[in-house]
């Protein structure tokens, strides 16, 4: 599949100016997305995931492969052109199976936003309206901030994960395997930058602050490491057997 499958850019934008929106399994969902932002005028990209080097050594076969990013501004008007289209089509709310859901799950989905699709919180919304649950917008809302500070905390890396890595390193390091190297210089530039987008379009840092600096130690020390292997002329040798 060729990296770009659509993009419809209208203005001078960069491609640091879009932001992962959603991800999808099968290219004609993805397509009928981009051809509701191409008729009302919003600019995307639409393209195969980058795919990270630990996904080439752990292997996840069933991950998303196609991404939809628009702009962090138009995250909100994308969430209301989906919400119109999904009310329009007049969905059978009792073979949902978010109807199987009790209240207070259903309350749950909307305190936690990130952990859902946009369909599935629409859903959601119109099911506890039909059951005597309307959510006022600025409960929404108020929910909504909620979560974004508890995301804004970042996500923390056990110890046990910090010392496999360190681990590998030393590993690969006596093995002079570059392939468990580089991951580790990956892996590390994603705990340190990584940034993930909220329901609005909300930037925040995916990790919490410890394991952003275990990040950057991994990678200095891995670049370390690296540079120790190659002045002391020890070749590096991939392990890859080709057939």
């Amino acid at each position: 599949m060729e990296n770009t499958l659509d993009e419809h850019l209208l203005g001078n934008f960069s491609e640091a100016d879009f932001k992962l929106y959603k991800r999808f399994f099968r290219q004609e969902d993805a397509l009928s997305y981009a051809e509701l932002l191409k008729e009302n005028d919003i600019p995307y990209r639409l393209g195969g995931s980058d795919v990270l080097i630990t996904e080439a050594i752990v292997g996840t076969p069933s991950y998303p492969k196609i991404t939809l990013k628009v702009l962090s501004s138009d995250f909100k008007r994308v969430n209301q052109l989906i919400e119109e289209e999904i009310l329009n089509s007049g969905v059978d709310l009792e073979e949902h199976y978010l109807n199987e859901y009790t209240d207070h799950q259903l309350l749950d989905i909307l305190k936690k936003p990130d952990e859902s699709s946009i369909e599935d919180i629409i859903i959601t919304k119109q099911l506890l309206k039909s059951r005597g649950i309307p959510i006022d917008e600025s409960a929404l809302e108020n929910m909504k901030m909620d979560r974004l500070v508890e995301l804004q905390k970042g996500k923390n890396v056990n110890n046990s994960v910090i010392i496999g890595y360190l681990v590998a390193i030393i590993a690969g390091a006596f093995l002079f395997s570059p392939l468990i190297l580089i991951a580790a210089i990956g892996m590390g530039l994603y705990y340190w930058k990584d940034t993930s987008v909220d329901i609005d379009g909300n930037t925040y840092s995916t990790f919490d602050p410890p394991t952003q600096n275990f990040g950057q130690f991994l990678l200095i020390f891995t670049v370390i490491v690296i540079v120790v292997i190659l002045l002391s002329g020890i070749p590096l040798y991939l392990d890859i057997s080709f057939r």
